[in-house]
């Protein structure tokens, strides 16, 4: 090796040299490895567009969930004349009755009465909704007319009663076996045909399956739903001035939260929605990482109480159900929940919004706290900052390493749907007092860009990083490592056992030469006896 031969031989002023420049260069070359090292520890994860782009055919049409602006027909129940009457004058029933109702108004609306209610509430609700065949009125899918009734499965929300299409039946999406035994939504007997939210479509599957996917791009290739709504049964006072549907687009596997994200279609109007899908798959590589490195849980890491699949919705839905039974001893009408779970009732409508708050609150308290000192927090910040950690932690609700979700672009116009029934010469006494929307719902393109999570560094990059600053700063490669570990040890060796065989060599040879002393001297006495 001639770096050592310098360092070891030579005059003082090189060798003093070239061991400062040694050491120099050993410096920078670890720091910058222990940089590699702490980013690659930190972060391993990197995400990527991938190399090809992604046909809409590979994945479902999304999840469409409907529901009207109307909570309570007023031919049914005129909820605005019993808000207005005195709460004194109304019979037990009537309270009831108005509590119930109120459980998907504004919340400002009734914030007291009884704390808890049972299934007989969500009945109610039910009766008192758009029915099915009032609402729906007219869907046609991929250009070809089809009953609604098949295509579309009652879903009941926050919202009250809804109509979802494309979603995964109760069997593939809850356990059963952990819900109360009130529940028959989604009861729709589709079963999907092999697809899964990880692994997608098997590839021998014909295009016509379950969950539906679509077929390309624009109209033709989407789905249209003429709503309606009868003026009579408009209320004004439970959900505000805006009558129409709200519209949620979401993955097959997950259950619907209206309120979070949606979109309006107002009466009189078309709304024209063009879809993008947002895709995020994971490679292999990570399944070895810890799921809080990688950020995210295969389908095997994460089990929960009420779904048999896991996304980051469905978690936080569960989440949100316990946090929600832990703070106020019952939970939402909406929310999954087992035989032992009280339903909340108007006397608890705060309390459940609070604990929806806390909850939305925790994360950004927990961002805050990391950039700010414990010496600058007060005690209460402290507690609170410490409770709403706990939160989230027992949630543990990261995003799962397969995902779809659905971005959507809306326009809209008006829609003269009169003009439309005289030019068709329609009998407008089939239609009394009756209002119309119409909905349009395609894929955009007919292909879109998946976005991809894979190793910042594998075990290979990582080596090439550490092999190419040891080249660069020390001249190191991997013979150098075997040189190195020759010289320290078969050549140690070697020296080793020299040396001791030198030493006996010597000790023997003076034995010799003492012995051939000792002789010469006995003959010489022998001679001088003589």
């Amino acid at each position: 090796m001639d770096f050592v031969k310098k360092v070891t031989e030579g005059p003082k002023h090189d060798r003093i040299w070239w061991s400062v420049m040694f050491g120099l260069s050993v410096a920078a070359c670890s720091h910058l490895i222990l940089q590699v090292w702490v980013k690659w520890n930190q972060s391993p994860v990197i995400v990527s567009f991938a190399e090809t782009s992604t046909p809409v055919w590979q994945v479902p049409f999304p999840a469409i969930t409907i529901c009207s602006e109307t909570k309570a027909r007023q031919s049914i129940y005129n909820f605005t004349e019993i808000y207005h009457r005195d709460y004194d004058n109304l019979t037990e029933q009537e309270i009831l009755d108005y509590e119930a109702i109120s459980l998907v108004c504004e919340n400002h609306l009734l914030q007291t009465g009884n704390k808890f209610t049972d299934h007989k509430t969500i009945d109610l609700l039910k009766n008192v909704a758009p029915q099915f065949e009032e609402m729906m009125w007219h869907c046609k899918w991929k250009s070809k007319i089809e009953n609604c009734s098949k295509i579309f499965s009652p879903v009941m929300t926050e919202e009250g009663l809804c109509f979802s299409f494309n979603m995964l039946d109760a069997e593939e999406l809850f356990r059963k076996e952990m819900m109360h035994k009130e529940y028959h939504y989604l009861d729709h007997g589709r079963k999907s045909e092999g697809w899964t939210l990880d692994r997608g479509y098997p590839k021998n599957l014909p295009l016509d399956t379950y969950p539906v996917r679509g077929t390309g791009s624009g109209a033709k290739a989407g789905l249209v739903i003429l709503l309606r709504a009868y003026n009579y049964d408009l209320d004004y006072l439970c959900r505000g001035p805006v009558q129409g549907f709200k519209i949620l687009l979401h993955s097959p596997t997950e259950v619907p939260r209206v309120s979070q994200q949606y979109f309006r279609v107002p009466l009189s109007q078309e709304v024209i929605a063009a879809i993008k899908p947002n895709m995020m798959t994971t490679s292999e590589g990570l399944k070895d990482y810890d799921p809080e490195r990688r950020q995210c849980f295969f389908p095997y890491e994460r089990k929960l109480k009420f779904f048999k699949v896991y996304t980051q919705r469905n978690c936080e839905l569960e989440c949100l159900t316990n946090y929600t039974m832990l703070q106020c001893s019952c939970v939402t009408f909406s929310m999954p929940r087992d035989p032992s779970m009280p339903i909340c009732s108007a006397g608890s409508v705060k309390c459940a919004a609070d604990a929806q708050d806390e909850l939305l609150t925790q994360e950004i308290v927990s961002g805050l706290s990391e950039t700010k000192p414990d010496s600058e927090e007060d005690a209460e910040t402290k507690e609170l900052r410490e409770g709403l950690q706990n939160i989230a932690k027992q949630c543990n609700c990261l995003p799962a390493c397969t995902s779809i979700n659905y971005d959507v672009e809306v326009s809209q116009a008006d829609f003269n749907w009169q003009k439309l029934f005289i030019a068709f010469k329609a009998n407008f006494s089939e239609l009394p007092d009756v209002n119309m929307a119409r909905m349009v719902l395609f894929f955009k393109e007919s292909q879109f860009i998946t976005s991809r999570r894979s190793e910042l560094y594998g075990q290979t990059d990582f080596l090439a990083n550490c092999g190419g600053l040891l080249g660069l700063f020390l001249g190191f490669s991997i013979l150098s490592l075997i040189e190195i570990v020759y010289f320290i040890t078969l050549r140690a060796f070697c020296n080793l056992k020299s040396k001791i065989s030198g030493k006996k060599t010597k000790s023997q040879d003076h034995r010799n030469d003492t012995d051939h002393i000792d002789v010469f001297n006995k003959s010489r006495r022998s001679n001088f006896e003589k």
